[in-house]
């Protein structure tokens, strides 16, 4: 998709941010089977689009940190030039609405604007991924029409709102930990999505149990419908979207001291999904077509994906849905190895009984499994009747020390589990030291009962759990529940253990 009529795809502009001592790409779209000639460095690369106009060249790393490129790319008798090109740490940050959830919203927004103002965090930038729902097939017209042209920023006391506050967060943290030059993050991400949203069509139809799920679901939900009927149902969701907030806005107004949570919980939360439609940005496979494609010729150090809240209605689906979505993604990059942070979901109560916690579980589970991917949990940052917790510090922060990579790759989890002479052992890897930072409960279940056991300082040794069990348990958990209170086991580092549920 091109939003311009320029040679180069609309994300590569000037000022750009390219990783450092990585091969990188540049691509767009011209005539098909066009010559397209680059010239970068002194050198001069060449290849012919395919048949759609698409073309792609791949770039020799640069080196050189205080380099400063101009690169020009010609095709037929266009010209295009882009300039001050420079090269550090590039991530791309995905999905939904808590990766998305902008800065401006975030609980300590006013104290980074000061701290931007103080010129603080230098050299930190941001582009953000054209939120394009649909692009009509015929017409070639893309919705919403107000979408626009973005273009890459250097994060300053008025621009930095309106990026990701998870982003912010990490890049800063990596600025303080002593990452040198330009450190940028390329937002790609839509609120309310599920996973399927962003996988390739011949992927997801690929699995018997995802194409019925999601591509069958989808279709039957469509069949037999006009335009005329997609649009009066969107009318009538619309209605009822807008009642709740004026419900929501008046029971605020009356109860000044309410928390939105509360207020929410009350009330009730925002109807949510909408009906479904063709042109609409939750049907599945829509997203990795008109948003994910933006950012198809990129190179990245590293993504960051937080997502599944929106899939927590198909939980028993997620243990296929995210080890594929990283497979689409690192091949549709051409990156085998991209690196993958999971962000581990944080506590809710409101969702389907115990899917959050199975979520979290594959989230692990898919971390422990997958090369280059692992888990930042962010379980204890959770607020319990609202999906979107206000302070992104805790996890950007978190985040950005794990990328820095001085200690540990992610987040500390149970690496092995034995009983044995009326002891349970819990070995903890990721960790040197554990800790009690609040009450914590492990739930344990025998052939004969279930019990709940509060770990105390003695229960701990190192990096593992010792217990004093006179029967044999079938299984043991930790944290298993959408929302708990109870977080409160840590490594030294004050990175949460990520909950769990063992069988033995």
């Amino acid at each position: 998709m091109k939003l311009n009529t320029q040679i180069l795809a609309d994300i590569f502009q000037s000022n750009m941010i390219l990783p450092l001592n990585k091969d990188f790409k540049l691509g767009g779209i011209v005539n098909p089977e066009e010559k397209v000639t680059v010239k970068f460095n002194q050198q001069q690369y060449q290849t012919i689009s395919d048949q759609n106009g698409a073309w792609q060249v791949k770039i020799n790393a640069v080196s050189d940190p205080k380099f400063v490129a101009t690169i020009l790319v010609e095709a037929g008798d266009r010209k295009q030039e882009i300039e001050n090109i420079r090269f550090g740490k590039v991530y791309l940050l995905s999905v939904q609405s808590n990766i998305e959830y902008r800065l401006k919203d975030e609980a300590h927004f006013a104290q980074v604007k000061t701290e931007l103002s103080e010129h603080k965090y230098p050299d930190l930038h941001y582009y953000n991924v054209p939120q394009v729902d649909y692009i009509d097939p015929e017409t070639g017209e893309v919705k919403p029409k107000e979408i626009h042209l973005e273009q890459w920023h250097q994060v300053d006391a008025e621009n930095c709102g309106y990026m990701s506050a998870v982003g912010f967060y990490m890049i800063k943290k990596m600025r303080e930990e002593g990452v040198a030059g330009p450190i940028a993050i390329v937002d790609c991400f839509k609120g309310g999505t599920s996973a399927s949203v962003w996988i390739k069509k011949s992927d997801l139809a690929g699995d018997a149990e995802l194409n019925k799920k999601f591509l069958d679901e989808y279709h039957n939900q469509i069949a037999g419908k006009t335009w005329a009927d997609f649009d009066r149902e969107t009318e009538e969701y619309n209605q009822i979207v807008n009642k709740h907030n004026q419900d929501l806005a008046r029971y605020l107004k009356m109860h000044p001291d309410t928390s939105l949570s509360t207020a929410k919980n009350i009330v009730g939360h925002t109807p949510w999904p909408p009906p479904a439609r063709p042109d609409l940005f939750t049907r599945p496979c829509g997203l990795y077509e008109t948003m994910m494609s933006q950012v198809k010729d990129c190179v990245f150090n590293g993504m960051v994906w937080y997502q599944g809240e929106n899939d927590t209605d198909r939980a028993e689906q997620y243990h296929k849905l995210l080890p594929l979505l990283i497979h689409t993604w690192r091949r549709r990059l051409h990156d085998p190895s991209l690196p993958v942070k999971l962000i581990q979901l944080p506590g809710y109560a409101d969702y389907p009984e115990d899917s959050a916690a199975l979520i979290r579980q594959v989230q692990l589970q898919t971390a422990k499994a997958m090369p280059e991917v692992d888990l930042v949990s962010f379980v204890d940052g959770g607020e319990e009747h609202n999906i979107h917790p206000t302070n992104k510090k805790i996890v950007g922060e978190r985040l950005g020390q794990i990328e820095v990579g001085n200690d540990y790759a992610g987040t500390p989890f149970v690496k092995k589990c034995q009983y044995s002479d009326s002891k349970l052992i819990l070995t903890i890897t990721r960790c040197e030291q554990l800790k009690l930072n609040s009450k914590t409960i492990l739930e344990v279940i025998t052939e004969n009962r279930q019990k709940q056991v509060e770990l105390t300082a003695a229960d701990l040794n190192k990096n593992q759990i010792v217990m004093n069990l006179d029967e044999k348990p079938q299984e043991i958990s930790y944290a298993y529940a959408n929302f708990t209170k109870e977080i409160g086991l840590y490594n030294e580092l004050d990175y949460p253990v990520s909950p769990f549920k063992i069988r033995l």
